[in-house]
């Protein structure tokens, strides 16, 4: 920041912010005080003229703001607005360093208060702003020229964004501060999605892309290729069919409850397809995707079904969600999931749909608890 603008700004602060001087002695006499900080006592000292620049204009949590100019070594304090969030700070006679707190307030113009002793008081604005989240890509297998869409939080502060490293910006449509689109570049094979701001924060996204074609079976938010008119089966010890709302990005899915339904042999999930293309003959590109959510930890059979005929894989999954990825060269045949295959898998176009098994037999202790999905999907790589 040029010194002479930099003044010119602090000059405008000081002159049209007096109610924030108020508030701000106000609110540091309700935080109580200690015998150095007599600033608070009338006589407050201009020290704005000690600061001569600051490197940098737009920060995020986490950034180092350098101050040069004189005298700096006799900051005891520094304050984000009126807020008494501890920061981070080290001081010479000519140059001081902050750290941006993770608790910072956010705000285009946010007033950074340095205080010296001997009732001095330095004033320099700001732009603080929160880093972009990726929480979900969708498709997260694309091909050059198709639509990605991001889903996260804080995106309408994204500047620059790459996949793998190739700059697609002038793709960027921001829908919103939840949601931007963008476009596969030419040459594109897949990649992380990074983000960076005016900070120069750099943000990534939560998994690589792929090259590669995704099917979205059901997302139960009315995304849906090849499912059944009736998709969803709950079988035996299964029950409770619930059409549930998450947080975002996660939308609607759905929930089963383990419960006494005196069936010896447990109980199953069935999410049915219908017409399944037969495009996709190789195998071992293909993987079958899925969310599944769980109140507890469990060995969760996952499986790919024709007719009765089953291959899968049992599966250790944690408490809460887990994003699923099966290749199907890692897939056993029946419900023991016997490596190899006892049968060969099957073509991907005999596929009739997606079976989930948890433990829920009476031996198991899993009465009461719950297993959701949602985002049912095949990626066949390039």
């Amino acid at each position: 920041m040029n010194k002479y603008k930099m003044r010119d700004t602090m000059k405008h602060i000081n002159i049209k912010s007096g109610l924030f001087l108020v508030s701000f002695l106000v609110a540091m006499l309700a935080t109580g005080c200690t015998e150095k900080e007599t600033y608070m006592d009338a006589g407050v000292i201009d020290m704005n003229d000690r600061i001569t620049s600051v490197d940098k204009e737009v920060a995020q949590p986490g950034d180092v703001v350098t101050i040069k100019g004189t005298e700096l070594d006799k900051v005891y304090k520094i304050l984000l607005n009126t807020d008494n969030v501890p920061v981070s700070f080290t001081a010479t006679a000519s140059e001081l360093k902050i750290t941006i707190p993770a608790t910072s307030p956010l705000g285009d113009v946010i007033t950074v208060s340095l205080l010296f002793s001997g009732k001095g008081l330095a004033q320099i604005p700001l732009r603080i702003i929160s880093p972009p989240v990726i929480f979900a890509i969708v498709p997260e297998a694309a091909h050059p020229g198709d639509v990605i869409n991001l889903l996260g939080k804080e995106l309408h502060l994204s500047k620059v964004i790459k996949i793998n490293d190739v700059d697609v910006t002038t793709s960027m449509i921001i829908d919103s501060d939840k949601a931007l689109s963008i476009v596969a570049p030419a040459g594109f094979t897949g990649g992380n999605v990074t983000i960076t701001t005016d900070a120069g924060g750099v943000s990534t996204g939560p998994y690589p892309m792929i090259l590669g074609k995704e099917i979205m079976i059901n997302n139960f938010d009315g995304l849906k290729n090849y499912a059944a008119a009736s998709f969803i089966s709950s079988n035996g010890n299964l029950d409770t069919d619930t059409e549930e709302t998450g947080d975002f990005p996660r939308s609607k899915f759905w929930t089963f409850t383990i419960k006494d339904n005196s069936t010896s042999w447990g109980g199953n999930l069935d999410l049915y397809t219908t017409g399944m293309p037969d495009t996709y003959t190789d195998l071992t590109k293909i993987r079958l995707c899925i969310d599944i959510q769980l109140t507890k930890a469990m060995s969760v059979n996952v499986m790919i079904a024709r007719g009765s005929d089953v291959w899968g894989k049992t599966l250790s999954l944690a408490q809460g969600w887990n994003s699923v990825v099966l290749p199907f060269p890692d897939m056993g045949s029946g419900y023991g999931s016997t490596i190899p295959p006892e049968m060969p898998l099957p073509p991907f176009k005999d596929i009739s749909g997606v079976k989930i098994q948890p433990p829920a037999q009476t031996a198991s202790g899993n009465f009461g608890e719950k297993i959701s999905v949602d985002n049912i999907k095949f990626i066949i790589v390039d």
